[in-house]
């Protein structure tokens, strides 16, 4: 798994309210994937578009951010009924 086969998967599959690894500023409602400092995050952004705390985990390694990212974006579709 890596970042360019993920965004292809998800993009076939037509999921919807996720960033990956784009800037999440002013996105309500997502989960993002983001990476800074050698560090891989997850989290979701709140209605305000804020980081909802509970929800952030880092990773050392971009394949397990990918794995829970992957995840937490099927979800987030079957929750809001888009797939």
């Amino acid at each position: 798994m890596n970042r360019e086969t993920v965004g292809l998967d998800l993009a076939a599959r037509g999921f919807t309210g996720y960033a990956l690894l784009t800037d999440p500023r002013g996105k309500s409602n997502i989960v993002v994937l983001a990476e800074g400092s050698g560090v891989w995050a997850t989290f979701l952004q709140d209605e305000r578009a804020q980081v909802l705390r509970p929800s952030l985990r880092e990773f050392a390694h971009e394949e397990e951010a990918l794995a829970d990212f992957v995840h937490r974006v099927e979800l987030w579709n079957r929750i809001t009924g888009v797939r």
